[in-house]
């Protein structure tokens, strides 16, 4: 699925959909701006905090070159996202 990620509202609607999609499939890869992010469900109870905002997720962002840098869907996919 392809889905434009220009303005805050289009990225507002990207982290919703992979959020809705992470909660359905589990995993999900997103490339966007030639970078690739796997955004994974936590299927245990545990929560993992979010390198940007500090904010505990129950899915985790992490870019394909550093599985140790987890963000969540918003601070990856987001009004500001994080640089890879």
């Amino acid at each position: 699925m392809f889905l434009p990620a220009r303005t805050p509202y289009e990225r507002q609607t990207l982290v919703e959909h992979v959020k809705d999609r992470v909660r359905c499939k589990g995993e999900v890869q997103v490339l966007t701006h030639d970078h690739r992010w796997m955004v994974r469900m936590n299927h245990d109870s545990t929560r993992i905090i979010c390198m940007a905002c500090g904010v505990a997720s129950d899915s985790t962002c992490c870019s394909g070159s550093d599985v140790l840098d987890v963000y969540c869907v918003s601070c990856a996919l987001g009004e500001h996202p994080q640089a890879a």
